[in-house]
């Protein structure tokens, strides 16, 4: 699912109905525009599922991981809507099935934190392996306008200009339409869903 849809952004841009080839091009812009946004966030916001085998927390850790042995370990993309499963990897080869529980093994939060329950998380290389689903079911609103936003710089600016006269009539863009690049209110915007690991 794209952050957008090229019949949102030929309603923005009061467009007639596209051609194929316009469709196209709608969708290859809203494609560029959500990797900008993903760059900015370090993660897609989309819904979806994936496995993931994580580091001990350690004494290296970056600010958003807890200190050495902790209860606490933080998930590289949140929302969090499911843990399937969590393993532990002992450094003797042997691997531990956990179970999700207040009074079983670990606990999980929306905010993409699992919590050993009774004990720590080892704090070894390629200590822990998650399957776990993450991102937003429904984008939200403020995501969609500034990828709306600049696919439609993007189509109206496809060279980039700053100026354009033609006999005598002439345009300027302003800074944001010379290119997809995000203002600095969008990556205020987009702060507030950036990836913790």
């Amino acid at each position: 699912m794209a952050y957008a849809t090229p019949e949102q952004l030929r309603l923005l841009l009061r467009q007639e109905a596209f051609t194929d080839d316009e469709a196209a091009a709608a969708e290859l812009l809203i494609d560029l525009a959500q990797g900008a946004i993903e760059d900015e966030t370090g993660q897609p916001l989309e819904s979806s599922t994936d496995t993931v085998t994580l580091d001990g927390p350690t004494r290296d850790s970056n600010l958003y991981q807890s200190a050495t042995r902790s209860q606490r370990l933080i998930l590289p993309r949140w929302p969090v809507t499911a843990v399937a499963s969590v393993t532990v990897h002992g450094e003797d080869g042997q691997d531990v099935e956990l179970v999700h529980g207040p009074h079983r093994d670990y606990t999980w939060s929306g905010d993409g934190i699992l919590t050993r329950v009774g004990g720590e998380w080892p704090a070894h290389d390629r200590a822990v392996t998650v399957t776990y689903t993450a991102g937003f079911l429904t984008l939200p609103a403020g995501v969609r306008r500034i990828c709306l936003r600049l696919a439609s710089v993007g189509w109206s600016n496809p060279e980039f200009l700053s100026a354009e006269t033609l006999g005598d009539h002439s345009r300027s863009f302003s800074a944001e339409a010379l290119g997809m690049e995000l203002t600095a209110a969008d990556r205020r915007t987009l702060g507030a869903y950036r990836a913790r690991t």
